[in-house]
């Protein structure tokens, strides 16, 4: 529950778990912060787990110009918190339950917030509402009193999981260098308007950026429905280097929506073939990026974007050239 939350020209040398935690707070910038090992202390890791980690946060997310270098886990990690619906006390009421061991113990809703039930299989949403009351029961359980009845085919469904619609967090995460990392650079799941550019992200374990959402698993939401990935140059990195990849267990409809993937470089590593992976996103733009191979025999942009449930996808003018940087 803070407000304008300005992190600038900070070292951290040493992150015994996670770095930065923001939960439940708005208007949030770093700036100029290096995440790395103190020079000259022979040291590699700088964090056990996420550098930043931010949950459940409304108004502008700001991360630029800052280094993010040796964690154990993801540097950048925004998202929502998914709740289970485990009994309807009435048509207006609600009990949840946080799901993951790691997750729990704090208000997750507020009186006035917009929520949105989602089918945790399909993610896609089955209702609307606003919360009229909202009371943490016990560490792992809440209780939600509605301001209008839910319909009994809503109340019919099983397996909903509820997001809260008021805090999620614009995004802009810009300028910033990511190295020496065994998982993603950066996950992101947030339906409004966010934009990663100008990045540098080197070695890479895993994708440099995954956009997730999940009802079953991590329960980390949501929906994607405005993101622009800019301008980036991905060295080295693992495959799919950018990931767009939500854990629906069946597909009823497009979980993400009005993506653009536009400018960045991407160098490939010895034998990877997928610069870009697109799963269940509806308005996708892919274009004009730069896609450098070690493989003389891929040269064409469709042999390294691959596509599975997607509609309305675009992509055009992205060129393959060889380069001879990682052997």
């Amino acid at each position: 529950r803070s407000k304008g939350i300005l992190l600038e020209n900070i070292n951290f040398y040493y992150l015994g778990n996670f770095g930065v935690v923001c939960q439940y707070s708005e208007n949030i910038t770093v700036d100029r912060c290096n995440f790395a090992p103190r020079p000259g202390s022979g040291r590699t890791n700088a964090g056990f787990a996420d550098f930043i980690q931010v949950s459940g946060c409304r108004g502008m997310i700001d991360i630029k110009n800052s280094r993010f270098i040796g964690a154990h886990d993801d540097p950048i990690n925004i998202h929502g918190t998914h709740l289970r619906v485990i009994e309807f006390l009435s048509d207006n009421r609600l009990k949840l339950r946080f799901m993951h061991d790691q997750t729990f113990g704090f208000e997750a809703f507020f009186k006035g917030d917009d929520i949105e039930l989602v089918d945790s299989r399909s993610l896609l949403v089955v209702g609307k509402c606003k919360v009229k009351e909202a009371k943490l029961v016990t560490p792992r359980e809440m209780e939600l009193t509605l301001s209008s009845p839910l319909s009994s085919e809503v109340m019919q469904q099983k397996d909903l999981v509820i997001e809260n619609v008021t805090w999620t967090p614009e995004v802009r995460i810009t300028n910033n260098y990511f190295a020496r990392v065994p998982t993603r650079g950066i996950l992101i799941t947030t339906r409004r308007k966010s934009l990663i550019e100008g990045n540098t992200f080197y070695g890479m374990q895993m994708s440099g950026i995954f956009v997730a959402d999940d009802g079953l698993s991590w329960y980390e939401s949501g929906p994607v429905h405005d993101l622009t990935i800019r301008q980036n140059t991905f060295l080295n990195c693992g495959e799919p280097i950018i990931s767009i990849d939500p854990e629906n267990r069946e597909y009823k409809g497009a979980v993400h929506k009005n993506i653009t993937i536009e400018e960045n470089y991407f160098y490939m590593r010895k034998n990877s073939s997928c610069a870009i992976r697109a799963k269940a996103v509806d308005g996708l733009m892919i274009r004009h990026n730069l896609i450098y191979s070690l493989d003389t025999e891929k040269n064409k942009e469709s042999d390294f974007i691959q596509m599975y449930n997607c509609n309305e996808v675009t992509i055009k003018e992205n060129r393959v050239q060889l380069h001879h940087l990682f052997k």
